[in-house]
């Protein structure tokens, strides 16, 4: 008996990343194929054994026609990797379809004293080109969450830096502020400029790129600890000036590790965040004129959620969110989809509760389906992967 296709295609089940054990800091970017991810996993100094301080970047292309992952390659391997659960490599495709990649360095002996390296790749990631560190100073200082996008034949490229603090500034004590800046990657590594000079200090940024022009989101620092999130847009070769989202008027003290994720199709923008102001959650806002005015928000998350938000569009009309909520002993990572006749949440998976989960990622593929990886339970499983159709 010949199964008919859709019930094959639902019942075939999603094949996972070829990553190892302990594989940590999944990001995702997607091509004209499927999707490209890259994650971090202890390196092998042996037959049977792992090193603590030797870790590798690694490299899989999702093939969205057959759900197949390319076999893993290495795209660097180092001892002075600065990994983390939070700020974590990041993948891009340039509009030719080469890949660059960036992850963290130390450069120094301070433990927040870390570069952006960047690396290409012109043939699908099998080898890779160095181009040096993203940022363009040589303060041993904070580097990093970083967001890509393909951009002017390049790839326009925002981070997180630290150049203006003190040492201490990491804990919100010393002097000098973090700031926002930009610049392009293609061939070699663009000068960079200033789009903030105060912002939340180790929140994830994001990108994304519309008819009117690329436009950033990041969370923001103002002189009273509201830490709301903030956008700014390339018009051209001029960037804008700060504005809020909207007026969450979440003060704290101190970063809550909680950025906002931006998508856009056309003119369709959509952006996802966690606050937690005087009404916590994960909310939802979304634009039909390139992000230049966004509706009201939107509520997604519960009580429980603690942020950690992905969104993609899964096609002109309807958008995935993923984020985290905490359990009794686990934490859960949630799906609601925005735009359709529905919007139901419903749970994915069981993931570590605390730090070890990390964030989620979330890609479209093929126009009508979403591509989700985040971190297992079990650490020996790795990173996991499912389609949402």
């Amino acid at each position: 008996m010949m199964l008919n296709p859709i019930l094959l295609a639902a019942i075939t089940t999603m094949p996972q990343p070829p990553c190892s054990p302990h594989a940590m800091a999944p990001a995702l970017a997607a091509t004209s194929s499927g999707a490209v991810l890259t994650w971090m996993e202890p390196a092998p100094v042996g037959p049977n054994a792992t090193s603590d301080d030797v870790w590798r970047l690694r490299i899989s292309r999702f093939n969205a026609t057959d759900n197949t992952w390319s076999p893993a390659k290495t795209i660097t391997q180092r001892r002075n990797f600065f990994v983390n659960w939070a700020d974590t490599p990041q993948v891009a495709v340039f509009e030719d379809g080469s890949f660059v990649s960036t992850w963290l360095q130390k450069s120094g002996g301070d433990t927040y004293a870390y570069d952006i390296g960047v690396a290409r790749s012109n043939d699908c990631g099998d080898t890779w080109t160095m181009l040096g560190t993203l940022n363009d100073d040589r303060v041993q200082g904070e580097h990093g969450f970083v967001s890509m996008v393909p951009s002017e034949g390049g790839i326009r490229a925002i981070w997180l830096d630290g150049r203006a603090m003190t040492s201490e500034g990491h804990g919100h004590e010393g002097g000098g502020d973090m700031s926002l800046r930009t610049a392009m990657i293609t061939d070699t590594i663009g000068e960079s400029s200033q789009l903030d000079d105060r912002t939340c200090e180790c929140c994830p940024t994001s990108l994304a790129v519309t008819p009117e022009g690329v436009l950033a989101a990041y969370r923001d620092r103002d002189a009273d600890e509201r830490r709301d999130i903030s956008l700014v847009r390339l018009d051209g070769n001029t960037w804008s000036t700060p504005v809020d989202l909207h007026r969450d008027d979440w003060q704290i003290n101190g970063c809550p590790v909680n950025g906002p994720d931006v998508d856009a199709r056309g003119q369709q923008v959509a952006i996802a965040w966690y606050t937690g102001g005087e009404n916590p959650g994960v909310f939802t806002a979304r634009s039909s004129d390139g992000g230049t005015t966004f509706a009201a928000p939107q509520s997604i998350g519960t009580e429980d959620a603690i942020g950690r938000v992905a969104i993609a569009w899964r096609d002109a009309a309807i958008t995935d969110i993923v984020w985290i909520e905490s359990g009794d002993e686990d934490a859960t990572l949630q799906h609601a989809q925005t735009g359709g006749t529905a919007n139901e949440t419903k749970t994915i998976a069981t993931v570590p509760l605390g730090r070890r989960s990390g964030y989620p990622r979330i890609a479209s593929v093929s126009g009508s389906r979403s591509l989700v990886v985040w971190t297992a339970l079990d650490p020996k499983k790795g990173l996991q992967a499912k389609l949402l159709r």
